[in-house]
């Protein structure tokens, strides 16, 4: 499994070693990336993540690399026409800003630390980012925090206890509705001075979500789970293989699975720590095992829940379930026939327009990442 980002990060800092973290902070116009978009480089001119690709990121690993010699955070704007992005391959274009902060040992460690350990654990949390060039030396250990799902802080930003309160009650918000905004402070003239700023200059803080790796629960160890495996891992699900059968649930027949469980159909689901990011697949050797699934996931939270299986198959796993007691609107949840209609024959084709409605669900018309729909507010930050 590739290491993330963060755990890059906490490794590198742990190693004495630089780099620079690039994260988009806003745009207009067509771009090939959402707000989630970041980009690690480090001091040996190494890249993880993606910000864009083609001459943009060809264009920010430059800016990086500045940011990274001088220790100075910077915000930088590129505009890529679409004369520029076509030549690059990207078919887009807008104008995108990308701010781009120094990683160095020592510095904010306890809160990437934390970043990297609440993506490992699955959890949510928001992290707090002063995006200015202006920030002084002093205070640049000052610039950072993170806040936990049980709504600690880990981390500071400046040395005004107000301005830290309404950071971390909007970090709660932009955490549970899961959404980015951007903070424009107007501080108070004492605390401006401390951050270098003029009187008539603000002190922006950019708030993100850290959202769970969204998980999927594939029943089944058949053909088409083979290739639902290696598709959705490649669209950047974590994978948990369910069979009864261990010839056909365990590690040399899916070497992509982070977690394979062999165990019956209607009683794993209660060892299973299924939430609102979780995606449940049933591709099963038989209607009989697919209803067991069926039965048991319509009473979760999954996000996402699919089964196999022609129309005839359906109506007829309906009739059943509801004679068992399944309310008919907790079935009308599940996708199925699973997967969009793209004609899929073979079970490569099939695992295609499985995942690809997946990413439908996952990337959905709502989804709030977007940075169409960045808030931005300007409050004052006065002393109490």
């Amino acid at each position: 499994m590739q290491e993330g980002i963060f755990a890059t990060i906490r490794r590198l800092q742990r190693e004495g070693k630089r780099g620079a973290l690039c994260t988009i902070i806003s745009s207009k116009g067509s771009l090939p990336m959402s707000g989630k978009a970041k980009m690690l480089v480090t001091e040996e001119g190494t890249t993880l993540g993606t910000v864009g690709g083609g001459c943009l990121e060809a264009d920010v690993w430059s800016e990086a690399k500045k940011v990274m010699k001088r220790d100075t955070p910077r915000i930088s704007r590129f505009i890529l026409t679409e004369k520029h992005a076509g030549e690059a391959g990207l078919n887009c274009g807008g104008v995108v800003e990308i701010f781009i902060e120094p990683i160095v040992p020592g510095r904010a460690e306890a809160v990437f630390e934390t970043i990297a350990a609440i993506q490992e654990a699955g959890k949510k949390g928001a992290i707090a980012t002063v995006i200015s060039g202006q920030i002084p030396p002093a205070l640049r250990g000052k610039a950072k925090l993170v806040l936990k799902e049980d709504g600690t802080v880990v981390g500071q930003i400046g040395s005004n206890s107000h301005l830290e309160e309404i950071v971390r009650e909007e970090a709660l918000q932009v955490m549970e509705k899961d959404y980015l905004k951007v903070f424009q402070f107007q501080l108070p003239p004492e605390e401006a001075r401390r951050w270098g700023l003029a009187a008539e200059e603000t002190l922006d803080v950019f708030l993100e979500p850290i959202i769970p790796i969204p998980t999927l629960y594939l029943f089944g160890g058949g053909h088409v789970s083979l290739f639902v495996a290696k598709v959705a891992k490649l669209a950047g699900f974590r994978l948990v293989v369910i069979d009864d059968r261990p010839a056909f649930a365990n590690t040399e027949r899916f070497p992509e699975a982070d977690e394979v469980i062999v165990a019956d159909f209607s009683q794993v689901f209660a060892r299973l720590p299924i939430d609102d990011s979780s995606y449940i697949v049933s591709v099963t050797r038989g209607h009989q095992y697919d209803d067991r699934v069926i039965e048991q996931a319509v009473k979760t939270p999954a996000r996402y829940i699919g089964m196999i299986g022609s129309k005839r198959k359906v109506r007829k796993s309906w009739e059943k379930l509801e004679a068992r007691g399944i309310p008919r609107h907790l079935l009308e949840r599940v996708h199925a026939p699973i997967g969009l209609d793209i004609n899929a024959d073979t079970p490569a084709e099939i695992a295609i327009s499985i995942v690809a409605q997946m990413i439908q669900v996952r990337r959905g018309h709502k989804d709030r990442r977007k940075l169409s729909n960045y808030q931005r507010v300007s409050l004052v930050a006065a002393a109490p």
